[in-house]
């Protein structure tokens, strides 16, 4: 393994980090309100001296994990530039499914979606870059490399007949994908709960910057993020797993924000999905209600559903059986 020094360069404000800090902050939980003090105009440079990756151990052979009835594989492929992803994959059929989740969460946090559509699809998470048990980077050209892992994924799964769903963070990334490698086997996209740059968005009036963020305030952070998410209480094992994948970067707290650093506007994601020309699901929470009711008047290939009862972030979790019901309705108008 070669050993590089890489700095991280000074955070920002993108498109991305502003959706999820106006998200908890318009709307702040009790450990939000905690974090408040946090917020500094000062930001600060960060170098780190050490391997680009860390990675666990690969020697072991693929693993199964229960879901429900599915017993689902958990295996891992290497990216062009050496770095090792873990996936989720089950089920078979003609097309294969393909999730992606969102900041610092991994792949079982679609569990129920697994075991849901693998009795009629190939089905397929993965855990990005630093997330779930992929190694963690802290290399450069991170927004473009995550979204080249998309691409390296599916040539390993070798399909050529899919659908993309992407989350929160997963959204931006799902479109930056068509947009940079296009459509083709593309069938469908699903977009769980984040902005699709249509309308004013919504603006955060408080300005964060996290550049001081020591280990200690990252993982008060990252458990109450993790936490939050939900508005049901989910599973004692699936909120360890997102705990622990939120709390993997606690002694690189940067490399955590840099993660969610774009570097588009707001409207390079709205001008993806009306150039594709796909048919595409927008499942959301009601604060992009604006956007949604925008984007299918604008968009007749468009569908939106919106979950406003006990529905948090996480809404397939915490509206599993309905939202798996709403996606596979959507799902057969593909065919």
């Amino acid at each position: 393994m070669k050993y590089k020094s890489m700095p991280l360069k000074n955070l920002q404000l993108p498109f991305s980090f502003i959706c999820l800090i106006a998200y908890f902050f318009l709307i702040p939980p009790v450990w939000a309100q905690s974090l408040l003090p946090l917020a500094s105009s000062n930001s600060a440079d960060l170098s780190y001296s050490g391997p680009s990756y860390f990675s666990p151990s690969h020697s072991e052979p693929s693993q199964t994990h229960p879901s429900h009835s599915l017993v689902l594989t958990e295996k891992t492929f290497t990216t062009s530039d050496g770095v090792h992803l873990q996936y989720l994959e089950g089920g078979q059929g003609p097309q294969t499914i393909v999730f992606i989740p969102g900041w610092l969460m991994p792949a079982d946090i679609f569990s129920q979606q697994l075991s849901y559509f693998a009795k009629n699809y190939h089905v397929v998470s993965l855990s990005p870059r630093s997330q779930g048990k992929s190694d963690i980077y802290l290399g450069d050209q991170l927004a473009q490399k995550r979204v080249q892992d998309i691409q390296e994924l599916l040539q390993t799964l070798k399909t050529h007949d899919f659908i993309l769903v992407g989350w929160s963070l997963g959204v931006m990334e799902a479109l930056d994908y068509v947009n940079r490698y296009g459509k083709e086997g593309l069938k469908g996209l699903i977009l769980i709960d984040n902005s699709i740059g249509e309308g004013s968005g919504v603006a955060s009036t408080k300005r964060v910057t996290r550049s001081k963020m020591t280990t200690e305030k990252f993982q008060q952070f990252a458990k109450g993020f993790a936490r939050s998410i939900f508005k049901l209480p989910p599973t004692t094992e699936l909120l360890n797993s997102v705990e622990s994948s939120a709390l993997r970067l606690s002694k690189f707290p940067q490399a955590a924000f840099q993660i969610l650093e774009k570097p588009y506007p707001r409207e390079y994601y709205r001008k993806t999905i009306y150039a594709s020309q796909l048919p595409v699901w927008y499942a959301i929470t009601p604060r992009y209600k604006e956007q949604a009711i925008l984007f299918s008047e604008k968009y007749p290939l468009g569908s939106y559903t919106i979950y406003e009862r006990e529905a948090g972030h996480a809404l397939f979790v915490d509206q599993a059986n309905l939202f798996n019901q709403d996606m596979a309705n959507f799902l057969r108008t593909l065919n």
